[in-house]
C-alpha cells in the first residue's frame, strides 16, 4: 500500500450543519434540551386542568424554546463559520506513508496530520468523519469519493488502529 491517494472536496452548509447537529445531540446539551422538552411537556399535560391560563400557554412555549434553541444557534454558528476562508475553496487531501495531508488554496502550506494523533475515523450518513479530537473532524461527503471511497478505506485500515475505526 504505498501508493498515495489524492482527492478534494468542498464542504457545503449543509454539511456542516449535519455534523454540528449530528454532535450537538450526542452530548450532554442536546440530551439536557430534549429531556427537558419531554418533562415539561409530561407536566403540562399531567397538570393541565390545574395550571392557570398563563402556566398552560408557558409549559409549551418553554419546552418548544429548549426543543428549537441549539438547532437555531448552530444554523446561525454555521452560516458564520462558512464565511470564513477556509470553507470558500475545496481542500485537497493527500493519504501518505507519514499521515494525512490537508491542502487549501488559502495556505501556503499543507496541515499534516500524522496516523498516529488521528483520534478515530468513523462513518456516520453519507459522510466519512477523521477526527483529530473528540470533537473536531474533517468532515468527507462519500459521495464526493465515491471512485476511491474502498481504496481509501483499505488505506486507512493499514495506517489506524482497529479500535480508532468505526467505519460500517
Amino acid at each position: 500500500m504505498g501508493q498515495n491517494i489524492k482527492f478534494s472536496v468542498k464542504i457545503t452548509e449543509e454539511d456542516l450543519y449535519s455534523f454540528n447537529i449530528h454532535h450537538a445531540y450526542r452530548g450532554t446539551q442536546g440530551i439536557f434540551s430534549i429531556i427537558i422538552f419531554v418533562l415539561l411537556i409530561a407536566v403540562w399535560i399531567m397538570r393541565f386542568a390545574a395550571l392557570s391560563v398563563i402556566y398552560r400557554i408557558a409549559y409549551p412555549v418553554v419546552a418548544v424554546i429548549f426543543l428549537l434553541y441549539i438547532p437555531l444557534s448552530l444554523k446561525g454558528r454555521v452560516k458564520l463559520q462558512m464565511q470564513q476562508e477556509v470553507f470558500k475553496h475545496p481542500l485537497t487531501y493527500e493519504l501518505k506513508e507519514d499521515g494525512i495531508w490537508i491542502s487549501s488554496p488559502t495556505s501556503e502550506e499543507a496541515a499534516e496530520l500524522p496516523w498516529q494523533y488521528i483520534y478515530k475515523i468513523a462513518t456516520w450518513k453519507n459522510y466519512l468523519l477523521i477526527y483529530s479530537n473528540r470533537v473536531n473532524a474533517y468532515i468527507i461527503p462519500v459521495e464526493d469519493i465515491k471512485d476511491i471511497y474502498q481504496d481509501m478505506i483499505a488505506y486507512i485500515k493499514t495506517h489506524v488502529e482497529d479500535y480508532k475505526l468505526q467505519i460500517k
